[in-house]
């Protein structure tokens, strides 16, 4: 099953984030995602003042997993049954922390479902409090106990405060939606959870630096610790694979061979000493080196090409290599897309006038269009039991708007105050996503608006599974 969310990440990033849940039967885990970004000629990105090297600097890439939860009386039974055994401190420290992270995902899928309802009674708002408490307290219970060593108290202790920030964000939400009664018993709860993380765990600043800035270091350092069970690693290989030295060598072999014969068949026709063999000796080493050149680019670019990536990757889980990457980057041309051109730019054709918009014109000029690709294996094997795959990818789009000028322009409008209106410059990136795993393919066409500062605003235009359309302007995504 797949689960995707576009968002915005930051002023100027773009957060693409695809959940994959792995089934007990899954040994190995391979899947290609082709993301198309087609640019107006406005930006003028194009592949004479944009190299691809630019754009590896603006992406960033990141695999974890994730935990596929029960619903929240089932992490309570499993809490219940739970024997601590201090003896196996590597379990122990993987079992609480994985807890951490199924208490969140239930957490929210529970929350979710409530604020979904269109009347939430208190009755429902009281048990799922209740539920959550007997969580809480049954987590603390274990914390207490006294067959725990010191170091696991003090590891069960930054997991407490995991769960109870957790739980407060969880009660934001729901304070933000509910009305009434159940509001009430809302904010009752979030008022007893903050009073035990303000005693249990208070936050001390630093100087210069506000309790709210402090806070939120110490959460992004408690999310990391928590995480860091379930977090793959990314490393980037350095230098060219074997293929491509051997290509190298390959046309380096190719022309010696053909100085080499030049250099014999005038030494046979003229000599060893004469003037003739001179210049066909020169000339020859001359082109040996175009030869190679061309050799080389051949052989790299055209008949290889598929074989060699731009960048590879190694992914390790803790010390243990469980899969690699292969990205390729690279501008290319209309006719590459898998999609027609008319279902891409279709929502720009409210911008004509009635007279065209049944005509060949369209106000999107496209420019350019750059593809980055990615194909990823792993070993599912290797994975815990019921995980889920995390797949986050961001881009910084700040490198595609250097070349814009003024945010605004003045209107030709009349107005009673003798004021012209400003209205404000907006360009259109269009992104065509492809996601391909084994037999199950889905696309969808993203619109990416931006001024000369900042995104402005994301929206689907189109998705597709396996090549029909099956949801169309979507207005909310699915984040995971």
């Amino acid at each position: 099953m797949l689960i995707d969310a576009i968002k915005q990440h930051g002023k100027k990033q773009i957060e693409v984030k695809q959940k994959i849940r792995i089934t007990d039967k899954t040994k190995k885990l391979k899947y290609r995602v082709d993301t198309f970004f087609i640019f107006p000629g406005a930006l003028q990105i194009t592949e004479n003042n944009f190299k691809k090297e630019e754009f590896k600097h603006n992406l960033k890439c990141y695999l974890s997993l994730s935990e596929q939860s029960p619903s929240l009386d089932g992490l309570l039974k499993e809490l219940v049954a739970r024997r601590i055994s201090s003896g196996k401190e590597e379990k122990f420290d993987d079992f609480f922390k994985r807890f951490c992270l199924k208490y969140k995902t239930a957490l929210q899928e529970s929350s979710r479902s409530l604020m979904e309802k269109q009347e939430l009674s208190a009755e429902e708002t009281e048990t799922f409090l209740q539920t959550v408490y007997k969580l809480l307290d049954e987590f603390r219970n274990i914390k207490f106990s006294q067959e725990n060593s010191e170091r696991e108290v003090r590891q069960l202790d930054k997991l407490d405060e995991y769960l109870t920030v957790v739980t407060a964000f969880c009660l934001k939400d729901l304070n933000e939606v509910c009305i009434g009664e159940p509001r009430n018993k809302i904010l009752s709860f979030w008022q007893e959870v903050e009073k035990y993380r303000a005693s249990r765990f208070p936050v001390k600043s630093i100087e210069g630096e506000s309790k709210e800035s402090a806070f939120l270091m110490r959460w992004s350092f408690l999310k990391k610790f928590v995480q860091s069970s379930l977090f793959l690693d990314i490393r980037y290989k350095q230098g060219a694979p074997l293929l491509t030295h051997s290509i190298y060598g390959s046309a380096a072999a190719l022309s010696m061979l053909f100085a080499t014969v030049v250099a014999f068949f005038y030494q046979d026709r003229y000599g060893s000493l004469s003037r003739n063999l001179f210049f066909a000796l020169v000339i020859a080493y001359i082109f040996k080196d175009r030869f190679k050149e061309i050799v080389r680019d051949w052989l790299s670019n055209v008949i290889f090409r598929r074989w060699i990536p731009d960048r590879r990757l190694f992914i390790f889980m803790g010390k243990k290599k469980v899969g690699c990457a292969k990205e390729n980057f690279g501008f290319v041309s209309l006719k590459e897309l898998p999609i027609g051109s008319k279902d891409i730019f279709q929502g720009d054709n409210c911008l004509l006038s009635e007279n065209f918009q049944h005509s060949e014109l369209t106000p999107y000029a496209c420019d350019s269009i750059f593809r980055y690709s990615r194909e990823i294996t792993l070993s599912a094997s290797e994975f815990p039991e019921e995980a889920c795959l995390i797949d986050i990818i961001r881009f910084n789009v700040s490198e595609f708007l250097h070349n814009l000028g003024a945010t605004s322009e003045e209107l030709p409008f009349f107005c009673e105050n003798g004021k012209s209106p400003k209205g404000e410059k907006l360009y259109n990136i269009y992104l065509f996503r492809s996601f391909c795993i084994g037999e199950k393919s889905d696309s969808e066409v993203i619109k990416v608006t931006v001024n000369a500062k900042a995104v402005r605003r994301i929206t689907i235009v189109k998705s597709f599974e396996n090549g029909m359309s099956v949801l169309e302007n979507r207005g909310k995504f699915i984040y995971t």
